[in-house]
């Protein structure tokens, strides 16, 4: 009497029972879910069983009924981190076993939100940069795949922001029309959010996003005139004090002020007394009594 081997059936990847071979399975089935079914034969008619194993140090994500074929899944799945699973199928009859490596794919869901590459985020600008300039670039990856992988990018700033960014690139930019000034705003923080193409997950679909903030450092540039504070100014000086020179040494010279300073001139006595004449006549009668007045001489 012949002793046939049993055999699966052989229903093709698209099918969820025969051997698993090229069965796909989403990421996002949840545990203890019924994925599969092992399905056979017996030439003989005698009444089969299944296994269901892996290679040593893999990780066990199906268990199987032995005599239903049904197969579960039991732990998470991952794509990011595995996206093949090798299985090791077997059908027996009690005396023959046949075991048959077959491969399981992971399929991906939307479980991924974009993650923004190499932060912090912080950027240098000088006060006096053009508007419509670029002046940074972020960049976030999302794992997923297909419209779940993509990532677009936007502003969560006011319309009073004075920034913008290029979607797609993720090129930021002074927005047209607007200037930079660190005497008013030294600093801005400028919130950017990444947000991927949305995708399947658990049943339905899911948009996935991350924000990250970017800090813009205004650098001050020789944009304000010099003024003066508490105009006019009083001062005094000395008619004999030693002449000074003010010379400006920065070239070429950008910005001015001017002040208005009262100066008022203090004496000092560095005149010699002057007779208003060279020389003075005066006759005397000779019985002039003593301490009569005989002349008057004038100085300056």
């Amino acid at each position: 009497q012949s002793d046939y081997a049993p055999y699966f059936y052989d229903n093709g990847a698209s099918s969820k029972n025969g051997n698993m071979a090229l069965f796909s399975i989403s990421e996002d089935t949840a545990v203890g879910t019924q994925v599969y079914v092992l399905n056979g034969t017996d030439p003989e008619g005698d009444p089969v069983r299944y296994g269901l194993t892996f290679e040593k140090g893999s990780k066990e994500y199906f268990r199987v009924d032995s005599k239903s074929g049904n197969v579960s899944l039991i732990q998470e799945l991952d794509r990011e981190k595995q996206d093949e699973i090798s299985v090791l199928v077997s059908i027996t009859d009690g005396r023959n076993k046949v075991v048959e490596t077959v491969r399981v794919f992971v399929t991906d869901a939307n479980d991924e939100a974009p993650e923004f590459q190499n932060p912090p985020f912080i950027v240098a600008v000088s006060e006096d940069t053009a508007a419509g300039s670029s002046i940074y670039r972020v960049q976030a990856v999302d794992r997923d795949m297909g419209s779940g992988g993509s990532v677009s990018y936007f502003l969560q700033t006011s319309p009073f922001s004075k920034f913008t960014i290029d979607g797609h690139s993720g090129i930021l930019r002074i927005k047209p029309g607007e200037t930079l000034d660190y005497e008013t705003t030294p600093t801005h923080f400028v919130t950017v959010v990444a947000k991927d193409g949305g995708g399947k997950y658990k049943g339905r679909n899911q948009v996935l996003s991350s924000t990250a903030t970017i800090t813009v450092n205004v650098i001050d540039a020789q944009d304000m005139p010099p003024s003066f504070i508490g105009t006019p100014y009083f001062g005094y000086i000395y008619e004999v004090s030693v002449p000074l020179l003010a010379v400006e040494i920065d070239t070429p010279e950008r910005f001015s002020a001017t002040a208005d300073i009262v100066i008022n001139l203090l004496d000092t006595n560095d005149n010699v007394p002057k007779f208003t004449s060279e020389y003075y006549i005066a006759r005397i009668p000779e019985n002039s009594a003593g301490g009569s007045s005989v002349a008057t001489v004038t100085v300056s």
